[in-house]
């Protein structure tokens, strides 16, 4: 729109010169006419210079570390080269930083540069908060020496800086047993651990052959099978609501940046601990429309410009972000990483999300849910999932009449329920109380 009007004010312009050089012509007024060339020439070279020094200059940028805590801080150094042989007059720079970020040191400068020139603009950043942050791209803005046009220009490359999110220190939570610590016995046998030979017992029809005590076989006179241990349940897949509607507008941006907080924090526990841990979530990654390169934008409208620059387009896709439950040296990063970059999703809510993954999810961990409220439905598959064999926990966030709402619906399955209403509250969690 400012570039159509430009283009009408220049054809005003040049249409009103035109009249008043034939007015010049009819009434042989040479110092008016002469004017009016002079006035014409000055206005397309600075037309042409304008253009021109928007398109000599090159950008580049180094941003980093790009991987980073809360309150941490980050080094920019932007890089500005004049490639062309004649100077630029002048030159108003102007890094875009994200909304949010402490900037330390000068993101704008003015500057001249001469010749085959390059100027580095330097600052730093420090990120409060837990996000997946656009740094840049660069605006550039020049003009003719005249005053009469202006023109701006945005370089085509920026940086994204994941900022992870907050981890709470929980003193002992073990999700699989009431004890705090140590390896017990599950009260639901999954499995059967081969190395944990629990007794000896004579052989029945069906016993597999591998299972037979073959020594103490002989010494008995009769077959004698071993018996093990059930297997241990070790470690948890979590699981995140991030369903924009499940919680209320006022208290929304708070109640989710709780329950990430929680997730982490859990999985940085488990993680410690040597158990297995993995992320299932509803949230949509921001990663995924991030554009690392993108077309140099041109206007003659600064606000038109920056507008451009800080809209983003949200990921429409309803695929579930996951984090496959294992034990890994890097699984603590990935899963912090991906909760740092999550965002509210509206396609996809918690029901449908247990019906679509619970094949994926391994019945061997806890099941650990992270959710504002437990709606009718959520109820109703909790229950299908805990007759299945799943140990379930699950943490309510910041909502009393949830909490208390969740106890009813699922009070006779002996689920165990927590109330997370501040940080605090998850260094306070009794570790007896978890699992069943």
């Amino acid at each position: 729109m400012q570039d159509r009007n430009h283009i009408v004010s220049k054809l005003f312009w040049l249409i009103l010169s035109l009249f008043l050089l034939l007015l010049g012509f009819l009434f042989q007024s040479v110092y008016f006419v002469y004017a009016i060339y002079v006035f014409l020439i000055v206005f397309l070279i600075s037309d042409f210079l304008n253009r021109l020094w928007l398109k000599v200059v090159d950008c580049d940028r180094m941003v980093g570390p790009l991987v980073i805590n809360e309150g941490q801080e980050v080094e920019v150094n932007v890089f500005v080269h004049n490639k062309f042989w004649l100077p630029v007059p002048w030159l108003y720079i102007e890094d875009i930083t994200p909304p949010g970020a402490e900037c330390i040191g000068a993101y704008a400068r003015f500057l001249i540069l001469m010749p085959d020139e390059m100027v580095t603009l330097s600052y730093r950043l420090r990120f409060p908060r837990r996000g997946y942050h656009k740094v840049g791209p660069l605006m550039l803005e020049t003009g003719d020496f005249f005053g009469f046009q202006r023109r701006f220009r945005t370089d085509n490359k920026q940086e994204y800086v994941t900022v992870l999110p907050t981890v709470v220190y929980i003193k002992s939570f073990q999700v699989s047993t009431r004890r705090p610590h140590g390896p017990v016995r599950v009260s639901h046998k999954i499995y059967e651990d081969p190395t944990r030979i629990y007794g000896i017992r004579e052989y029945v029809p069906g016993d597999p052959i591998k299972s037979i005590h073959w020594k103490v076989s002989a010494k008995a006179g009769k077959l004698q099978v071993k018996t093990y241990e059930p297997a241990t349940v070790l470690g948890a897949t979590l699981v995140l609501d991030m369903f924009e509607d499940n919680y209320l507008p006022q208290t929304r941006e708070e109640r989710m940046e709780l329950a990430i907080t929680t997730v982490s924090s859990i999985a940085y526990l488990l993680f410690l601990s040597g158990e297995p841990v993995g992320l299932v979530t509803n949230g949509l990654d921001a990663s995924d429309t991030a554009k690392y390169n993108r077309e140099r934008e041109t206007s003659l409208d600064r606000d038109e410009l920056i507008n451009k620059l800080i809209e983003e387009i949200h990921p429409e896709h309803i695929c579930p972000l996951m984090v496959p439950t294992r034990r890994s040296p890097l699984q603590l990063q990935k899963i912090l990483e991906n909760l740092a970059r999550i965002i509210p999703s509206k396609h996809v809510n918690m029901t449908y999300l247990l019906q679509m993954m619970a094949p994926r999810i391994p019945r061997d961990n806890a099941l650990v849910l992270v959710v504002p409220q437990v709606s009718d439905d959520l109820a109703e598959i909790i229950e299908n999932m805990k007759a299945r064999g799943f140990i379930i926990n699950i943490f309510i966030i910041k909502d009393d009449n949830a909490y208390q709402e969740a106890i009813i619906k699922l009070g006779k399955l002996e689920i165990s329920m927590f109330h997370i209403q501040h940080e605090q509250d998850l260094f306070y969690i009794a570790p007896q109380k978890i699992g069943v």
